[in-house]
């Protein structure tokens, strides 16, 4: 059986002259726990090439990946652009209340009361929290990823429970 690549982000620039490249991640914690692991990187026209991480460290919203095999700036340069996917079975387990991204995207998102508010379709790191975009007919609901909003999510039924405060709703139904 074929091992399944996720994708997890996209290099969008340089860091330093070592070689180090920024990745604009929703997955960032896929690549956080990645040193010594394989990434795979593809280039814009489809080819893909595996990199052995040597480093990876969070900076801001981002992640600092360095590879065993780009020891310079200029050869990072090169890589810019290019996706970033990683192996599923070279993730890590995460503790009982945390999830990957590529598992909760295109989850149900209801209200303890079962009021549908839509498929959680997108996640965006903010200084503090992440956010879930949930979208339903043209319409999106910002959602902070807090313990005090998300009750619980139950991977297997593929939905997440949210008890929304006040204000994260508009007035009109969704």
């Amino acid at each position: 059986m074929e091992d399944r690549l996720l994708w997890v982000g996209r290099l969008v620039k340089t860091q330093g002259i070592k070689g180090e490249v920024r990745v604009s991640s929703p997955g960032g914690e896929a690549l956080a726990r990645s040193r010594g692991k394989v990434v795979y990187l593809e280039d814009p026209k489809g080819n893909r090439k595996a990199f052995t991480v040597a480093a990876s460290r969070p900076l801001r919203e981002s992640t600092v990946l360095a590879f065993q095999e780009i020891n310079s700036i200029e050869q990072a340069r090169k890589l810019i652009g290019c996706s970033v996917y990683v192996s599923e079975a070279n993730l890590g387990t995460l503790p009982p209340d945390e999830f990957y991204w590529f598992q909760i995207r295109g989850i149900r998102v209801e209200t303890g009361e079962g009021r549908f508010l839509g498929i959680l379709e997108e996640v965006f790191p903010t200084g503090s929290n992440d956010v879930f975009v949930v979208r339903k007919e043209g319409k999106e609901i910002l959602l902070p990823a807090t313990d005090e909003v998300v009750v619980r999510v139950n991977l297997k039924e593929r939905v997440m429970v949210v008890n929304p405060l006040e204000g994260l709703l508009p007035e009109d139904d969704l």
